[in-house]
């Protein structure tokens, strides 16, 4: 019984440790102004470390986020570790000006097999809403540091 017990506290120990801090992180993203909805935000840890993790948020029609860290095992937390992070922003938008309507729209008939080929039945890739700068994490200009506190983080692109 006795070395049940040394068993148990070491495994509560470690399971201590590798559960770490996380901070909450709030924040809102938009372009020339305006609030971006269904962007993604990630919090890439600067520089790379071993056990360090990105933390990830999808923003809301408002262009407001809140951060979480998805750990091994399945285990999400809210927030982010304390640290610093290169953050980039992401969205994949129909081309040329097309509205997402459109971009359904063609999507479906490139579907449909009865339809002969045509160029109106040809669906174009996406295209990124957001220069390199703000997009690409080898790239990005902007950076944040995760206090212990609350944390909120703007994120305006031109």
């Amino acid at each position: 019984m006795r070395r049940l017990s040394c068993i148990v506290l070491v495994l509560a120990g470690v399971a201590g440790c590798s559960g770490g801090s996380y901070a909450p992180v709030t924040g809102t993203v938009t372009l020339r102004g305006r609030p971006v909805a269904g962007a993604t935000v990630v919090f890439t840890p600067d520089p790379p470390a071993e056990g360090a993790t990105a933390a990830t948020a999808r923003t809301g029609d408002d262009g407001s986020f809140r951060l979480q860290t998805n750990l091994p095992g399945g285990v999400t937390r809210d927030g982010a570790g304390p640290g610093k992070y290169k953050v980039t922003v992401s969205k994949f938008v129909p081309p040329g000006g097309m509205t997402e309507e459109q971009y359904a729209k063609r999507a479906e008939a490139a579907r449909l097999p009865d339809k002969p080929y045509s160029s109106d039945a040809t669906v174009p890739p996406r295209v990124e809403a957001f220069p390199r700068e703000f997009s690409d994490v080898s790239a990005t200009t902007v950076t944040a540091t995760v206090t212990s506190g609350s944390n909120e983080v703007k994120i305006d692109v031109p």
